[in-house]
């Protein structure tokens, strides 16, 4: 009988094998490099923007989410100034160049906070031998312990996950959301033009024949869009690792910026209705539809899209599919864990389907509560 999985990765994961992906400890160092830039009006503004967004400076991983989504909201500030324009032209010629250089202007105040923030996840995409060799090891264990199709679902920007699966599966069996038969062609680094992969477009983009399948849900360092979203490109990590590319957006030499959902909580279920992380959202529910074993490491069931993603296809299921939660410490709590799924009161004891690890994922694939899930 085939058994097919789903799993939910969130930071903890991540910081697992690499402690230099904790939240906290990324926002520290945003801050200090945006603190140390120096500039134009642009960084200015920026630096504005990160001082209201944390006025008591860093106290917690979730002023992460605070900074980000600061600087994210521009993107909804663009999106008033398009719509103003639209309105003007071509009635008011001098109106609607103002409005066009204030759109540029917060444009480029964005790039800048994003560039550095998603810089400083760049250059901590990686784990330490040690770390990595146990990483490998967990990826295996998962998908040699189901026979059926595998879906990752992945919340974090980096590409510790992905280097991971690249290193234990075979390209041949791995899929995520780049599109291997179609390239775009995008300007990097100092206008320089690149031929890359360009990105799936629709369900059927995806190839059935590939048991394993990566989706970036709040989009990745390697996912990039240019400003009329008619290109999604996948750039190579390698590219992005020697900073010139992240410098490159912040002076406008390169006519990509990275697709990722930065957002504050009360605009990011608007971010994920959009392509691509709409796509992967899909991809990722169908996963979980079909999958009757669910594993979820290192999420803090704090995002309300993920959530209302989890408790939607939960509450459809015939049968409840075994679940195995994997964090470190007493949060998230089993109550916060049902309520998550939907799961009431009324509905009696969830132990019979929902099993919680709180040792953390570095090594649970040889514990016992491991051994319970895949049995």
């Amino acid at each position: 009988m085939s058994h097919n999985a789903a799993v939910l990765v969130g930071n903890g994961l991540s910081i697992a094998f690499n402690p230099g992906l904790n939240l906290q400890t990324i926002t520290k160092e945003v801050m200090r490099r945006i603190e140390a830039a120096d500039g134009n009006d642009v960084i200015a503004a920026m630096k504005e923007i990160a001082e209201r967004a944390l006025p008591d400076g860093v106290t917690s991983a979730d002023d992460f989410e605070q900074l980000v989504g600061a600087f994210g909201s521009e993107s909804r500030t663009l999106s008033t100034l398009e719509t103003l324009a639209s309105l003007t032209t071509p009635k008011d010629k001098k109106l609607l160049k103002a409005i066009r250089k204030v759109a540029s202007f917060a444009e480029k105040v964005r790039d800048n906070g994003i560039s550095h923030v998603l810089e400083v996840i760049c250059e901590r995409s990686r784990a330490y031998v040690d770390d990595a060799a146990n990483l490998h090891d967990l990826v295996s264990a998962i998908a040699t312990s189901f026979n059926g199709k595998v879906v990752f679902g992945n919340l974090n920007y980096d590409t510790l996950l992905l280097a991971a699966m690249l290193h234990v599966f075979k390209s041949s069996e791995l899929a995520d959301l780049a599109d291997g038969r179609r390239t775009v062609r995008v300007t990097v680094n100092d206008w320089e033009p690149r031929d890359v992969q360009a990105l799936r477009r629709d369900a059927s983009d995806f190839p059935s024949s590939r048991r394993i399948r990566l989706l970036h849900l709040h989009g990745s360092l390697t996912y990039w869009v240019n400003r009329d979203h008619s290109i999604h490109a996948k750039l190579p990590k390698e590219l992005l690792d020697d900073r010139d590319q992240w410098e490159a957006v912040r002076k406008g030499t390169t006519d990509v910026r990275p697709a990722v959902v930065l957002a504050n909580p009360r605009d990011k279920a608007q971010h994920v209705g959009e392509y691509p992380f709409s796509l992967a959202y899909e991809m990722f529910s169908l996963g979980l539809e079909s999958a009757d074993h669910w594993l979820i490491i290192g999420y803090s069931f704090k995002d309300a899209p993920v959530n209302k993603m989890l408790s939607d296809v939960f509450l459809d299921c015939e049968e409840n599919p075994t679940v195995l939660v994997v964090t470190y410490g007493e949060s998230p709590t089993r109550l916060e864990v049902e309520r998550a799924f939907g799961w009431g009161a009324d509905d009696g004891d969830s132990k019979d389907w929902l099993t919680i690890n709180r040792r953390g994922a570095n090594g649970v694939q040889d514990t016992k509560h491991w051994q319970r899930f895949i049995s």
